[in-house]
């Protein structure tokens, strides 16, 4: 495809200028996409304020979208010009040799390219009319959207991915007393995989009262504020008790949680995330935490507290999950904005008072939807 394209281009650190840039081109084993509607991510944020995460700036960042296949090279199996999908933004590029012996349908952790080839990191990104998802792999790094599914949930089935591959690490079970740490669109997503467990009681934290209002809404059991309900291991101790544990007594030692999903990134959730679990209890780190967590080894040692490491989920699951209408997304879009107000689209994204996921309308031409909550 010839001709040019509107883009965001993040010069610097909160700088970013809209381009006319040519349209890339896609290689043999790649698909050229039109995007429709993009999200701000989280991790987009160290991005946009400071330049990390990229080898270099001027950068075309963000990497979750709906889109619709408009070219694709003649080595791509099992998708047609004009299919609706998403896709990845870790991408493995198939051809060498840990790729070669990853099992199909697996992720090649090892590939050689990966650090160069993330969508948004490495590579252009969606913050633009068109990008290019290199070394299609299907069912890894491309997917189809259901018609069932408008454009604007389809963006958001990459975050929500966080919490379909990684809700089930800690085995959850019947009858768990959890906290999940972080009301965003992370926490949502885990706590969306997690409802269908019969009888589990559930309490979602956040400072935000808008996402924590969000979180009641969607059915969670208890939520804590703890700008207004007090600190939430003082809140989790009040519901569930306080558990001493070997060489630590006292009447706020340690939560009783089964499991907690860390999924706000703060360094100090992180932290209490240990706390609040009981003596033998699971933790979960899902969301990115920027910053040192200040951590009693006693709380590991002794407490004998199970860490879990997650960071990137199962994009099949939630591509499946919004398909089939499991995972509802609608009410965590807070806010849309057109391609040209990227910039204060970040200022709302960073500012969780006032907003849960913000989305891009990139394609002029996709329809808006009713549950637009722009002012």
């Amino acid at each position: 495809m010839e001709g040019t394209m509107r883009a965001m281009v993040l010069e610097e650190p909160r700088k970013l200028v809209l381009k006319q840039l040519p349209i890339p081109k896609p290689g043999p084993r790649d698909v050229l996409l039109k995007v429709r509607y993009a999200g701000i991510c989280g991790s987009d944020f160290p991005i946009y304020k400071e330049g990390l995460f990229v080898p270099k700036l001027p950068q075309i960042i963000g990497h979750e979208a709906s889109a619709v296949i408009v070219e694709k090279g003649d080595q791509v199996q099992g998708f047609a010009v004009g299919d609706r999908v998403t896709g990845t933004n870790i991408q493995f590029c198939g051809h060498c040799p840990a790729c070669k012996a990853t099992p199909a349908g697996e992720y090649a952790w090892g590939c050689e390219n990966i650090a160069m080839l993330g969508l948004g990191f490495g590579t252009p990104g969606v913050f633009a009319e068109y990008f290019i998802i290199h070394d299609v792999i299907p069912g890894v790094s491309l997917f189809k959207i259901s018609d069932t599914v408008d454009d604007l949930e389809a963006a958001m089935a990459e975050p929500m991915c966080t919490g379909a591959g990684w809700y089930s690490v800690p085995e959850p079970k019947s009858g768990d007393k959890i906290v999940i740490l972080g009301a965003g669109i992370i926490g949502e997503s885990v706590y969306q995989q997690l409802k269908d467990i019969p009888d589990l009681n559930i309490v979602m934290v956040d400072y935000s009262q808008l996402r924590l209002d969000i979180a009641k809404k969607m059915g969670v059991n208890h939520t804590c504020n703890p700008s207004k309900d007090g600190d939430a291991l003082d809140f989790v101790i009040g519901l569930w008790g306080n558990k001493e544990f070997l060489y630590n007594y006292g009447d706020r030692i340690s939560g009783n949680a089964d499991i907690v999903y860390e999924c706000s990134g703060s360094a100090k959730a992180w932290a209490q995330a240990i706390q609040m679990a009981k003596p033998g209890g699971k933790v979960c780190t899902v969301g990115t935490c920027e910053g040192m967590a200040e951590i009693s080894p006693q709380w590991i040692q002794l407490k004998q507290v199970q860490i879990f490491g997650g960071l990137y989920g199962g994009i099949g699951q939630s591509v499946e999950g919004i398909n089939s209408g499991k995972l509802k997304v609608r009410d965590l879009a807070t806010h849309v904005f057109p391609l040209e107000q990227l910039d204060e689209a970040f200022q709302v994204a960073m500012d969780a008072q006032k907003s849960l996921k913000v989305l891009i309308k990139v394609d002029e031409g996709a329809p808006d939807y009713p549950y637009n909550k722009q002012d």
